[in-house]
């Protein structure tokens, strides 16, 4: 059994104000007991839009395996989530928005036979099924 578990060749970033997406990469990393490959992309307070676009475009470039990239972003309708969204025609992209650490730890063990559809399936489905009023839970 002792071979090493086969990677998915889908890139997969995580866009976020601030350094969310750092910090949930990492953790990520801590939690798995590795270090993963998801690649943060924060959205720097008071950059133009066009650096931004820019450094978005060229961490796709770096992260794209042949199989296309699944950004996770945190919010829909931020400058993140825009920002990828506007390169969908570019490339095979898929865009997640409401990122949470079970959708990143999701992403960086996704089975390698995923496609990306797939794959962004496989993530918006922990994601949601993440969510749960655990107080109410608690008290049935």
């Amino acid at each position: 059994m002792g071979g090493l578990m086969k990677k998915s060749s889908i890139g997969v970033i995580v866009a976020s104000h601030g350094t969310l997406g750092e910090v949930l990469v990492e953790t990520t990393g801590k939690i798995l007991g590795h270090q993963t490959d998801l690649q943060p992309f924060s959205f720097l307070d008071g950059e133009e839009p066009k650096d931004s676009y820019q450094r978005l475009q060229s961490l796709i470039k770096k992260c794209d395996k042949g199989s296309g990239v699944l950004i996770l972003v945190d919010l829909f309708g931020g400058t993140p989530g825009s920002l990828a969204l506007s390169m969908l025609d570019d490339r095979q992209i898929e865009v997640v928005t409401g990122v949470n650490l079970p959708m990143t730890m999701t992403a960086a063990t996704l089975d390698p036979k995923f496609d990306l559809h797939a794959a962004s399936a496989a993530v918006v489905s922990v994601g949601s099924n993440s969510i749960k009023d655990a107080g109410r839970l608690l008290k049935q």
